[in-house]
């Protein structure tokens, strides 16, 4: 079955899914397809747990990553993060670093329905 999976870093958000027999290499080779980083410099953290996903030859459904869980309406959330470039040090990762996303504007009036308008116009009273 697939699991579909929302990573973000930063601004970037990417939206894959896979197979839960797929390994954690094989996702952080479709991820560096995009990002142009090697898999060697990526680490994935799932949010809910905060469990790093280090073990290259584990499955996601291993990881906790099942169909279940991440469903295409309601993905499963990891954070990317990337190696430091510090010269030597091989354990150097950058922290969880995320761009909160925006809050989108309010409707205008046209696509309002009657009964929006006058919960509109009872919270201006």
């Amino acid at each position: 079955m697939d699991v579909f999976m929302m990573i973000r870093r930063q601004k970037l958000t990417l939206f894959l899914d896979n197979k839960e027999t797929s390994t954690v290499l094989e996702l952080k080779k479709m991820i560096e397809g995009i990002t142009k980083v090697s898999s060697n410099n990526i680490r994935l953290i799932i949010d809910s747990t905060k469990q790093i996903m280090d073990d290259d030859n584990q499955t996601l459904a291993d990881c906790g990553l099942t169909s279940v869980i991440a469903k295409p309406y309601s993905p499963t959330l990891l954070y990317l993060c990337y190696r430091k470039n510090t010269g030597g040090h091989e354990n150097d990762w950058e922290p969880i670093d995320v761009t909160e996303l925006s809050t989108p504007p309010s409707l205008p009036d046209v696509f309002k329905t009657d009964d929006d308008k006058k919960d509109n116009i009872q919270i201006a009273s």
